[in-house]
């Protein structure tokens, strides 16, 4: 870039964004599917939600709403505008089980200390 070569960790890192952005999108896709809507409003909904870019195609839209899909789709809907909108890693970390298992550990050591002096 710019004549000099890019490190291999911008490159992995630049990597890992994207494979993580691919497979939350196409399973995504895969779980909005269950309704049997058409490919061109599954794709475009969720492409419209995760990237923040407004209406999608045919069911979605400029002069529709995502109002016809359950309620299990408008879930994984909202997830993808929360991971489009507050990036991908904070949101998977939020929802990482090892968070919360190291602070309740951590809160049970620091009273255990407490009671012992």
């Amino acid at each position: 870039m710019d004549g000099k070569p890019v490190e291999h960790e911008v490159v992995r890192a630049i990597n890992v964004f994207f494979i993580t952005f691919m497979i939350i999108f196409f399973t995504s896709i895969l779980l909005i599917s269950i309704e049997n809507y058409d490919f061109a409003t599954n794709f475009s909904a969720v492409l419209a939600t995760m990237n923040n870019i407004g209406p999608g195609l045919n069911l979605v839209g400029p002069t529709s709403n995502f109002s016809f899909f359950n309620h299990f789709s408008k879930y994984v809907l909202m997830f993808d505008m929360l991971a489009g909108r507050l990036e991908l890693f904070p949101l998977l970390i939020l929802f990482h089980p090892g968070l919360y298992i190291d602070t309740v550990k951590s809160k049970m050591h620091r009273r255990a200390n407490k009671q012992n002096d």
